[in-house]
């Protein structure tokens, strides 16, 4: 039988924002611009002279004409905090063979590759691969350098055989045609930058079960897929969640939000993946089988 999956992936970013006036610091709160000063420090000069500025006494409020305004007062400093949230699926066309990892030194073919590319580094593709997420910094002879290697807490190992190379470049995750005999995946790697001192979270939920008109593909339910059986889920890179059971087994998507990813702190270029999972039985029906996956990130405040 010949079986067809993808999954569609939306993204979204969720922002709150609050104003609060009080002392500088708290056990709440903080205020970032916390003293002002005037005169005294600066100097101006020319050949013929220098001058050493001062201040005097001044009153609140603002001054105008046609030339110029001067506000003469406390101005709040301005700190626009924000999130940047980029999602891309694996890229099956992509694919090359790697044959040696070096910390972030991948040895494999650079054809199509160019610095600034997301990948996804693979060994032993299947059930149980170890895979690693970074950005080219720089292309070699035969090599590609990251600037990082983010991976699930194990450092993948390169023999040749079974290891790969993808982009992370596509909307739609493609986890090919699938056997009774062997687990089919695709990894969706996450960037994130939260200029957020509470850090951020990540969640996802889908549009219903992985499904071709009234067929669909059964939920992981045992906390792992295996071979020989119909079952469907994922697993996150983020080893240390609070809010699900991404992070230590192969998880099934719902209708509701599930965190796959969580940061507690001021972030940028944060990164971490989720790998998709699937297997089928001897009696799934044959089709092309599909849903849709959304992904949120959300402020810690």
């Amino acid at each position: 039988m010949r079986f067809s999956i993808f999954t569609i992936i939306f993204v979204g970013i969720l922002t709150s924002a609050f104003v609060a006036h009080g002392q500088m610091s708290s056990t709440n709160f903080e205020i970032q611009w916390d003293s002002v000063g005037i005169g005294g420090a600066d100097t101006s000069s020319s050949t013929n002279y220098e001058l050493r500025d001062t201040g005097g006494n001044s009153s609140i409020g603002n001054s105008s004409s046609t030339s110029y305004q001067v506000a003469s007062g406390y101005r709040a400093g301005i700190f626009d905090q924000i999130i940047t949230f980029d999602v891309f699926a694996q890229n099956n066309a992509s694919e090359r063979a790697a044959t040696g990892l070096s910390g972030t030194t991948v040895t494999t073919s650079t054809a199509g590759l160019s610095i600034g590319d997301l990948v996804v580094v693979v060994q032993d593709k299947g059930a149980t691969q170890v895979s690693g997420i970074g950005r080219i910094a720089s292309i070699g002879a035969g090599t590609i350098i990251l600037d990082e290697l983010k991976d699930s807490g194990t450092t993948p190992v390169f023999d040749g055989s079974n290891d790969y190379v993808y982009r992370l470049s596509g909307t739609s995750a493609n986890l090919g045609d699938i056997v009774t005999s062997a687990i089919s995946t695709s990894v969706i790697g996450f960037d994130v930058s939260a200029d957020l001192d509470g850090g951020y979270v990540i969640q996802v939920y889908e549009d219903g079960n992985l499904r071709d008109g009234a067929n669909d593909i059964n939920d992981v339910a045992d906390t792992a897929v295996s071979t020989g059986s119909e079952e469907y889920g994922g697993r996150s890179s983020d080893t240390s969640l609070s809010g699900s059971t991404f992070d230590t087994q192969d998880t099934a998507f719902t209708t509701t939000y599930q965190d796959v990813a969580d940061e507690s702190a001021t972030s940028f270029e944060s990164r971490n993946f989720v790998t998709l999972k699937a297997c089928i039985s001897g009696t799934t029906p044959n089709g092309n089988y599909g849903h849709v996956l959304t992904f949120i990130v959300s402020g810690n405040y």
